[in-house]
Order: structure tokens, then C-alpha cells, then sequence
């Protein structure tokens, strides 16, 4: 994926170019360009190599999901996995101090409640939720309860507000709940969501490549179909999904306890699942309506940001 990045970076050089610090952002949207920092959603494909975790860097990674979609060897998963190192392990803890090191933003999400907490103390960088709701506004478990938020905040971390139906509405979230599948909790008929593992097992001989192509071609047809049309709300849903307003409520709270320094606009904003209603990249001046009319700080709208990528790196 980062290599499919460089070639449409080098393939549109007039309308883009890669951000490796806060300077560089400002340089180029200056110039009226598309401003990218790269991340990476789950770290599990490294398991642990700090070698691969340098290779990223020089590749123009910027953040990376420390945790991952299931549970890896370093880290313990809320998503997917039994928790086996309570936490974190002393491997996790390398990865810390070299993500520290190189200037990585450390993303804890979604890393369990303990592995967040240890993250955040191991941590000589402050460190960030880059999608989550707010479990005082919307009581999913999913959401981020005020304990961790403000430990974050203490240490100069900063949480970016995602924007899933389920974890911003409380209707939305008990409506998933009365769900009985995973598909219909989406959408009747849908193929289940793409999975972090697949139960294609190496060969106890060589298997000659037979089994990253194996993956390869599955989680693509997994990806093609998950994403490959526009999402459609389940009907008796469609009325529950949430509007900025209700986005702009968990911003406000996070703010609320912690201070404008400390909250962004999180990532994950996509129209690919249940969102907020009618919500595409052109919904962003929505946003910023729904945060002024809240009486939000402008910070929120990127410089807290880029202040994270700034104190990134600690030698």
C-alpha cells in the first residue's frame, strides 16, 4: 500500500506531496496542495521488527496504530484475540522507546483498556487516540472513558473524534446491539467486514509463497466488496444514524475535560460504514459548523495535529 502511495504521489506532483513534519505541511498547503502524512491503521504486519518499524520511517511513515485489529506479539487487542500480555510486553516497550526515537506517533487505538494505559505511561512522546467516541456521550464500550482520556492529556496526548454511527448515537449503538450477525449489524446481505487474520495456515514444509498469495487474493476480494459501492443503511436504521451535531457533541466533551490543546477531528471519516448522515470529504465544512456553532476552538480543526506530529520525537 505504501508503495500504490508513492506511485499516485509521483504520478500527481501537482496536486500532492508527502509531509514528514509540521513545516512541510504548511509549505505545501501553502502552495495550494494536498498535504499527506502517512499511517498505518494496525501494526501487525511487523510483529515486533524494529527493523521493519525503520523501513517504514524511511518510507514516510509518520503514525502507526500500535495495537491492531486482533491481538500480536507485543500488544493486546479489544478488537480481536484473547489478551495474552496483560497489557504490553517488554517487546512493545522497544517499540515505544524507537517509535520515540525515530519521531513516530504512537496511535493506542484499539489497544485494551490496560495495554492503553501502559502505552501511555511508557510512552517519553505524548501519544494519541486517533478515532474514538466519547463513553460519557455514547455508552459503547468501544469509546474512550475519562480515566484514560485525561491520563492522555496529562502526558500531552491528544484524541481525534471518529465518526461511526455506533460510537457517536446511543440509538445507533443499542440499535447494533439487537443484531444477531455481524453482517446485519451493518447491512442485511453484506459479506462479513474484512478480518485482520484469515485461516490460511503456513505449511509445515516451504510453502513457496503459496501463502501471502492466498492472503493476498482474499482480503483483496474481501476489500472489493466491503468498499466497493457506497454503503447502504440498513432501512429500520437509516433514521438512527447520527448528524455533526451529534459528532460535534463528543468534541465538545472531550474539550470539556481536557482542553482545546488535547482533541482533533479523528480519522477513520469515511463513508465506507455506517456514518454520520449523508457524510462524504465535501461534509467537512459541515463539521466546522457544527464545532463554531459548540463555540469549539479552531485548534481542534488541525494545528492540535500538528502539534502531535511535532512532539513526536524524543531522543
Amino acid at each position: 500500500m505504501i508503495e500504490t502511495f508513492h506511485r499516485v504521489l509521483e504520478a500527481n506532483p501537482d496536486k500532492m506531496e508527502l509531509a514528514l513534519t509540521s513545516a512541510d505541511v504548511r509549505r505545501i498547503v501553502a502552495k495550494g496542495k494536498l498535504a499527506v502524512i502517512l499511517g498505518i491503521e494496525s501494526g501487525f504486519d511487523q510483529e515486533g521488527d524494529i527493523d521493519i518499524l525503520r523501513l517504514w520511517y524511511r518510507l514516510g511513515v509518520r503514525l502507526i496504530q500500535f495495537s491492531s485489529q486482533v491481538t500480536n506479539s507485543y500488544a493486546d487487542s479489544s478488537l480481536r484475540g484473547e489478551p495474552r500480555w496483560n497489557g504490553i510486553n517488554d517487546r512493545g516497550r522497544r517499540l515505544i522507546a524507537e517509535m520515540n526515537r525515530l519521531g513516530i506517533i504512537i496511535d493506542i487505538a484499539p489497544a485494551t483498556e490496560t495495554a492503553q494505559r501502559q502505552i501511555i505511561e511508557a510512552s517519553k512522546a505524548p501519544v494519541v487516540e486517533s478515532h474514538v467516541g466519547m463513553r460519557a456521550v455514547c455508552d459503547n464500550p468501544a469509546n474512550m472513558p475519562d480515566d484514560i482520556l485525561r491520563a492522555l492529556a496529562a502526558k500531552g496526548g491528544m484524541v481525534g473524534i471518529h465518526s461511526s454511527a455506533a460510537v457517536i448515537s446511543q440509538q445507533y449503538y443499542d440499535w447494533m446491539r439487537t443484531q444477531t450477525t455481524v453482517a446485519g449489524a451493518y447491512s442485511a446481505g453484506r459479506p462479513d467486514p474484512p478480518r485482520a487474520e484469515l485461516p490460511v495456515l503456513r505449511s509445515p514444509n516451504h510453502d513457496y509463497g503459496e501463502y501471502i498469495a492466498a492472503l493476498d487474493t482474499e482480503m483483496g476480494n474481501l476489500w472489493r466488496r466491503w468498499f466497493g459501492q457506497r454503503w447502504p443503511e440498513a432501512t429500520e436504521a437509516e433514521p438512527l444514524v447520527p448528524i455533526e451535531d451529534e459528532w460535534a457533541a463528543h468534541v465538545e466533551h472531550a474539550v470539556r475535560t481536557l482542553g482545546p490543546a488535547h482533541v482533533a477531528i479523528g480519522l477513520d471519516l469515511t463513508n465506507g460504514r455506517s456514518t454520520l448522515k449523508n457524510f462524504d470529504a465535501r461534509g467537512y465544512p459541515r463539521l466546522v459548523e457544527s464545532l463554531r456553532q459548540r463555540k469549539v476552538p479552531d485548534s481542534v480543526l488541525g494545528e492540535n495535529w500538528l502539534r502531535a506530529l511535532d512532539a513526536a520525537r524524543v531522543p
